[in-house]
């Protein structure tokens, strides 16, 4: 049965869109992007890469696609892998599933502040990080910060472990936060971050878990009674670019992209931290806000340490040799 000719003219222009992207005398270079977040800091970080970009290289056509319109986080990794999609800058959650060394800026109280947090990201370690996925598609640029993470629900202030008993809390779709929940009685539930407002607003969950930023811009706070600053994860944010679309660029537009974003890191963090009072004071109008101690935390990883010892285990010599390179990088 022979082609239609129409099918294959199509087809033809879909090649030719394809591999016309980032060869700068085809025409306009598109880089599109997407993430999970429709506020805060990752998206002034992109919105401010799209400026600086295209003010750099006219040529260049930066198309941001916040909020999820290109799916979850771990399908837009999959996008990457297979050059639809050119940008991504991501929580390292979905990264875990992919190669055990990402599970290692997981467990909780491993960070305890922005100080270690820059060390770590910003040294050798966080080099060797993003070069793991090399072999899978994905190119690693830089981290940025997506701050910590603070507790939120609808039944009760959360103080101390025993608090979390019986609270149906959403989760990232992580194994080892799921085990850190659970450890401290809590009943976790791994949701999308796309599904958690509606899900807070109809009782499928009480509680959820993420950065001041996100809380605030995504108004999860309209939907909770207590907010509870917990600190009890860094969310780092590796930036990755597909290595299919990466090959295509001109070795300028590369470099341009490459030095932006890794500049673009000490922007991006400053702004998130800056705003955090400002999130605080929204969140503030519809929730009670208690900000733990250092003992209260230490409580915390204290309830947990059952979860570290499953992790070595589960995660192996790999995840094992990131922990011993952060916590002496941290001393």
């Amino acid at each position: 049965m022979r082609t239609p000719l129409r099918t294959l003219v199509a087809a033809f222009a879909l090649v030719v869109s394809i591999t016309a992207v980032g060869i700068g005398h085809a025409g306009q270079i598109v880089i599109k992007a997407g993430y999970g977040t429709a506020g805060g800091p990752i998206h002034e970080g992109m919105i401010e890469f799209e400026k600086r970009i295209e003010a750099a290289n006219p040529n260049i056509d930066v198309q941001l696609f916040p909020g999820g319109q290109l799916g979850s986080e771990g399908e837009i990794v999959g996008q990457l892998q297979a050059g639809i999609t050119d940008m991504l800058p991501t929580t390292t959650g979905p990264l875990g599933r992919l190669h055990n060394v990402f599970y290692a800026l997981e467990p909780p109280y491993e960070l305890l502040n922005e100080t270690q947090a820059d060390t770590v990201l910003d040294g050798p370690i966080g080099e060797k990080m993003l070069q793991v996925f090399d072999s899978k598609g994905l190119v690693g640029l830089t981290f940025w910060e997506n701050g910590f993470r603070q507790a939120t629900n609808s039944v009760r202030p959360i103080v101390t472990p025993e608090d979390f008993k019986g609270i149906k809390f959403r989760v990232q779709q992580s194994t080892l936060h799921i085990n850190f929940f659970k450890a401290l009685g809590a009943n976790p539930t791994p949701l999308p971050f796309t599904e958690i407002y509606n899900s807070l607003a109809t009782k499928v969950v009480d509680g959820q878990e993420n950065p001041l930023s996100l809380i605030a811009t995504n108004k999860f706070y309209e939907q909770q009674k207590y907010l509870s600053k917990t600190d009890h994860v860094y969310s780092a944010v590796p930036v990755y670019f597909s290595k299919m679309k990466w090959m295509m660029l001109p070795p300028d537009v590369q470099k341009l992209v490459k030095d932006t974003v890794h500049d673009l890191r000490i922007w991006q963090r400053q702004r998130g931290r800056q705003m955090e009072n400002e999130y605080i004071a929204d969140i503030k109008q519809k929730c009670e806000v208690t900000i733990l101690t250092d003992e209260h935390k230490q409580a915390f990883k204290d309830a947990g340490a059952e979860v570290y010892e499953w992790a070595n285990k589960e995660f192996g010599p790999d995840y094992q040799e990131v922990l011993s390179a952060i916590a002496a990088a941290t001393k």
